[in-house]
C-alpha cells in the first residue's frame, strides 16, 4: 500500500457517475501538472474518488484550480486499441482533497493607512532601551 501528497491543477471538469451493481457514486477528473523541463509535454493524471468524496469532488473541483491530492497511486493494465499487447497507465484514487484557494485581491497601497490614525494609545514610557 501506498500513500501520496500531489499538487496539481484540475484540467477537465470531474464527472460523476454511479456503479451499475449497487448505485455506489464514482467521480473521475483528469488533473496535469508542471513537466520537469520546458520542452517536455505536460504530464496528466486520472484522479478517481468514490462514495461520499465522489460528490464533494463533482462540486467543488473546477477547472483551472489547484488542488492538493491525497490517496494512493495505482498502475492499470488496459489493451491497446490497436490490439498490440498492454498499456500501462497511471491512476490515482483520491482519499482526502484539499482545495487551495485562489489567491485574495490585492488591496491597492493608497488605501493602505501607513501610520496608525492616532498615536494616544502610545505611551512614552514603553519604548524600550537599546
Amino acid at each position: 500500500m501506498n500513500h501520496c501528497l500531489l499538487e496539481a491543477v484540475v484540467q477537465e471538469a470531474p464527472m460523476l457517475r454511479y456503479t451499475q451493481a449497487d448505485q455506489t457514486p464514482v467521480t473521475e477528473m483528469l488533473v496535469c501538472f508542471d513537466p520537469l523541463r520546458v520542452d517536455d509535454p505536460q504530464p496528466t493524471l486520472k484522479v478517481t474518488a468514490w462514495r461520499d468524496l465522489a460528490t464533494t469532488v463533482e462540486q467543488q473541483a473546477q477547472p483551472g484550480r489547484k488542488v492538493i491530492l491525497e490517496g494512493r497511486l495505482m498502475m492499470r493494465s488496459t489493451p491497446r486499441p490497436d490490439g498490440g499487447g498492454t498499456q500501462k497507465q497511471a491512476e490515482f484514487v483520491l482519499t482526502r482533497l484539499h482545495l487551495l484557494q485562489p489567491p485574495q485581491p490585492a488591496i491597492p497601497a493608497a488605501a493602505q493607512p501607513l501610520v496608525p490614525d492616532s498615536t494616544s494609545d502610545l505611551n512614552p514610557e514603553d519604548d524600550i532601551p537599546f
